[in-house]
């Protein structure tokens, strides 16, 4: 049978481009060599955030004033929940390609060429060609038996001591969970900074509660190797030696880009990712990425959109990516956020200044708008207790084309943390009501 298009890969920009050219009546078979949702709903951005929300709820009753109580983390239950979870998110996206008519193949991709695919011994083909293959974590030699970020979400207990190797975001976020959760946790990072790249501004509450934590963080620090005896023996190029019950390393992502014979298609790549133009088709016509493998920043709601805008592509319909306005969210303590650009105009409003925050026990922090000299809105970046739900707001704002002043006229329910977006708008015409600016 000949498809409308076949896509390989069902994670986020798969699963999202298919669905989407199953909404405008095209046929699709879509391969897959795992489990349908892929890295991140299975390994990575679901089973995270949920080990997160575990550890802020068990941090969250530790710390609150007037708790006293006794606690087991059974671990072993939590990852029996984790998978019915997960099994029910995956059950519902198999539900709509179902709905759409959507062909699912388990199994190996082999592309012969761009219009043919084969699985096993069965060989399909189409119109279109959609690689959406993802990313896999960078494996370093010389760091032996190490933790991934699959392996670290499935432990059947809490380690005592963990060495975290990066301080990224996948680092960072998940050497604060096990903190809360009663590790004693160590984070190397090779950079000076942690989290490089993001603002500094908004790095400084989550070194602080890193700190409030007990984490080590150790900076421009180097690890020669790892070996794992009795337990795990860290060597740092200094000459220090680390133990530690488990380490997990952290070094990046690489995208997949072997094993399904993506080299017969002779595409150009780019920094090892494979290149596309706006409308995300590759050098080959009719041969479209998507998703990790198709560039930075490698980040699920970036595949979801791209999904999109290449099931239009395919259907007729003329569009092309704008990343501008695109939201950027590390789950710390507390969480960052951020969009759009910088200006020389920006606001700063203290979260310690908002009633909800406090009543949460979780004052640190800060939101910042940027805008443009007529008042209009360019970005925003946030660190904050729930800057993951409040970033949504300003990527709004910016591609409607909105200024401070209509955010800050914005009636926000109170008390939420969301008043402290309408209020940090509010700095850019002198009229914040619970916050008295230095100026």
């Amino acid at each position: 049978m000949k498809y409308d298009a076949i896509v390989i890969g069902a994670g986020p920009g798969g699963y999202s481009t298919a669905i989407r050219l199953g909404q405008k009546g095209k046929s699709v078979l879509m391969i897959e060599k795992d489990k349908v949702g892929g890295e991140c709903l299975n390994y990575g951005c679901i089973p995270s955030k949920s080990l997160i929300e575990l550890a802020s709820s068990v941090n969250f009753l530790k710390t609150m004033p007037g708790v006293r109580l006794n606690y087991n983390i059974d671990m072993a239950a939590w990852q029996n929940w984790k998978w019915s979870m997960i099994n029910r998110l995956t059950s519902g996206i198999e539900t709509l390609c179902i709905a759409y008519k959507i062909r699912i193949v388990k199994g190996n991709a082999m592309i012969l060429d761009k219009n043919h695919v084969q699985v096993g011994v069965e060989t399909y083909q189409c119109d279109h060609l959609v690689i959406a293959t993802g990313s896999s974590p960078v494996k370093l030699d010389k760091f032996n038996d190490v933790l991934y970020n699959k392996e670290i979400l499935d432990v059947k207990a809490i380690p005592k001591e963990l060495i975290v190797i990066g301080g990224g975001y996948i680092g960072i976020e998940l050497g604060t969970a096990f903190a809360k959760l009663g590790s004693m946790v160590t984070i190397i990072e090779v950079l000076p900074n942690i989290l490089n790249g993001v603002d500094p501004e908004l790095i400084k509450p989550v070194d602080r509660k890193l700190k409030d934590l007990g984490i080590r963080v150790m900076t421009s620090a180097k690890v020669a190797g790892v070996d794992k005896r009795d337990r795990y023996y860290v060597k740092m190029e200094s000459g220090a030696n680390l133990t530690a019950d488990l380490v997990l390393l952290t070094a990046g992502r690489k995208p997949n880009i072997e094993g399904f014979g993506l080299e017969t298609l002779k595409l150009e790549m780019e920094n090892g990712f494979i290149k596309t133009d706006k409308r995300m088709m590759t050098s080959e016509t009719n041969v479209w990425a998507v998703g990790d493998v198709a560039g930075m920043p490698m980040l699920a709601h970036k595949a979801f959109y791209e999904g999109g805008i290449v099931a239009n592509n395919i259907s007729g319909i003329n569009s092309q990516v704008d990343y501008y306005a695109m939201p950027y969210v590390i789950y710390s303590d507390p969480e960052v956020a951020y969009t759009g650009r910088k200006s020389e105009n920006a606001t700063k409003f203290p979260i310690a200044a908002n009633g909800r925050a406090q009543g949460m026990n979780s004052s640190l922090g800060h939101t910042s708008i940027y805008y443009d000299k007529d008042g209009t809105v360019v970005g925003a970046g946030f660190a904050a207790p729930h800057a993951s739900e409040l970033i949504s707001e300003i990527s709004l704002a910016i591609e409607s084309g909105l200024t401070v002043e209509d955010l800050g006229s914005t009636i926000h329910p109170h008390p939420t943390i969301s008043e402290a977006v309408k209020e940090s708008a509010e700095i850019a015409y002198d009229k914040p009501l619970h916050f008295k600016p230095n100026r």
